[in-house]
């Protein structure tokens, strides 16, 4: 894990799109505040604080110069995790690569001094944690990810549930083996969240290495199938999970919403580093 966190220690967070609303933190935003990122000057004008003259300027020109400051602002950053019995599958599994992605953007939003809020999402949206800030809490939201367990469905529905009224960005970690997805996707973007997608499968369900008969179980309703993969139905197998992420790519695009598609034999640091600071 230290090593993990090292690596990742360069990356950021930030939005894409647009300023974020917030409190004052690591963000410009449109107005002017009292934060340290000095902006500029201008001329004094009655009804200015006069605490703000600039003196020294004063010396040198003999008229009266107000200093500007751009305000900056707290950035929310939300974490769903899919929790769901489906994610616990495949080697390296998704189920603990996602476990890891959710502690990397958890370290670094931490770091960052911004809002973090983590969520966990199978049968219902949980709320592990809210609006938590500062580094000392990250030990604690890294031993509570890894005690998490896999269990239920996949409800991406219940993210309508998401109660956490300020704009931000929310990284949503999972399969997406649920049909209701654009609902989910509009909530949040009303909600006024930039959102990034995070899909992982693992390399055997994109393309199954086996052969001869087979007794497929559903991880999350019990469903039991049996069927002989020869070549051909092999090949309708790829062609259907083509089309299943290709469908969720273009739901997002249609959205303008960033979709980092990632097989689990790719290394969390090169996930991260497609999925944080923008399109």
């Amino acid at each position: 894990m230290d090593k993990f966190l090292r690596e990742i220690e360069p990356l950021i967070i930030k939005p894409y799109k647009k300023i974020l609303k917030g409190g004052k933190g690591n963000y410009k935003a449109g107005g002017f505040g009292n934060s340290l990122d000095f902006y500029g000057h201008r001329k004094y004008m009655p009804g200015d604080d006069v605490r703000k003259i600039d003196w020294k300027a004063y010396m040198r020109t003999d008229e009266f110069y107000i200093k500007e400051f751009g305000e900056q602002k707290n950035m929310n950053v939300n974490v769903i995790l899919d929790i769901s019995s489906s994610m616990d599958f495949g080697n390296p599994n998704k189920f603990e690569m996602g476990k890891m992605l959710s502690i990397g953007i958890s370290y670094l939003t931490l770091k960052q001094m911004d809002n973090l809020s983590v969520y966990t999402l199978n049968d219902k949206l949980n709320c592990n944690f809210r609006g938590i800030r500062g580094k000392d809490n990250f030990y604690n939201i890294m031993e509570d990810i890894n005690n998490l367990n896999s269990s239920g469905k996949t409800n991406l529905k219940d993210i309508l549930n998401l109660n956490n009224s300020s704009s931000g960005i929310t990284f949503i970690i999972s399969d997406f083996f649920d049909e209701d997805i654009e609902t989910a996707l509009d909530y949040l973007i009303i909600k006024g969240q930039e959102v990034v997608m995070i899909h992982l499968l693992s390399p055997s369900e994109i393309n199954p290495d086996y052969n001869n008969e087979l007794k497929l179980i559903d991880k999350e309703s019990g469903n039991i199938v049996r069927l002989s993969l020869d070549k051909n139905i092999k090949q309708k197998y790829i062609n259907k999970v083509e089309k299943f992420i290709r469908n969720i790519k273009e739901k997002c695009l249609q959205r303008e919403i960033k979709y980092i598609f990632a097989q689990t034999d790719t290394t969390p640091v090169n996930i991260l580093s497609k999925s944080l600071g923008g399109i």
